[in-house]
């Protein structure tokens, strides 16, 4: 069985905006590192919970054949 949600795009709008965010001008900050590592925790949990959706999913349709 596939996922139950499409993938997703989010990650790709991000990088875009990443692109866009960078300046020549801007200096290197912490700030910047911890919000990097904040969107990629993030991200981690977001695919870490739709894995768990897709485990559910697929128990969730198991027993509703085996009931059948």
């Amino acid at each position: 069985m596939g996922p139950a949600y499409p993938p997703d795009s989010k990650q790709d709008f991000l990088d875009e905006q990443e692109y866009f965010d960078e300046s020549p001008m801007r200096g290197d900050d912490d700030s910047d590192d911890d919000r990097s590592h904040g969107v990629t925790s993030l991200l981690e949990e977001n695919a870490r919970l739709r894995a768990l959706v897709v485990r559910l999913t697929d128990l969730v349709l198991k027993s509703v054949a085996d009931q059948r």
